[in-house]
């Protein structure tokens, strides 16, 4: 539902563990990207709601995406974060909707991938450590490292990582955040 974050991923994580990841993938990948062209249809729509002004703001704003704007959805769409915040603007552009679909297909099943494969090999990780015990356990700690990725994925300051990437490379953004959370223990 757009702009109502709604935590799906916590029971697609659940369902990972006995449903097919791939299946599980490419179910959230069709769903999700139908769910935002929802939003995406929202802001084309909500355009006649603007001025003149306005309009011509994102007409430039449509032709300052050009050929960044499907990959701009693809990172997006593929992190568990609220993309409606891109979505409705690309609809209020007339940004391309065959290329943003594409875009965000792509960037949900990539989600969709991650995320039921983490569940599924979590949960077989889980229970090779702590044997064929209590599964209602073996779920919760999985959620728990689930939230965690989240949280991580999260904290990211995702303009410097990919901006320090292109300079630097991914490898030497890694050491950087290591460093950078070795030195806030130290302090602390």
């Amino acid at each position: 539902m757009p702009f109502l974050p709604v935590p799906y991923l916590v029971p697609i994580f659940i369902m990972s563990y006995i449903l097919d990841p791939i299946i599980v993938g490419v179910c959230i990948g069709i769903g999700a990207s139908l769910g935002k062209s929802v939003s995406y249809m929202i802001g084309r729509g909500g355009r006649a709601l603007l001025n003149e002004r306005k309009k011509k703001e994102f007409e430039l704003f449509g032709k300052f995406l050009g050929k960044y704007g499907a990959i701009a959805v693809y990172i997006f769409s593929s992190l568990p974060l609220p993309d409606d915040i891109i979505v409705v603007p690309f609809g209020m552009a007339k940004y391309d909707f065959k290329k943003f679909f594409i875009a965000l297909l792509l960037g949900k099943f990539t989600l969709g991938f991650i995320v039921a494969h983490v569940a599924k090999y979590s949960f077989e990780y889980i229970k090779f450590f702590i044997g064929n015990g209590d599964p209602i356990l073996i779920t919760i700690i999985s959620i728990a490292l689930m939230i965690l990725m989240i949280t991580i994925v999260y904290k990211i300051d995702w303009m410097e990582a990919v901006e320090y990437s292109e300079k630097h490379g991914f490898i030497a953004y890694i050491r950087l955040l290591w460093l950078r959370n070795r030195n806030k223990l130290r302090k602390a």
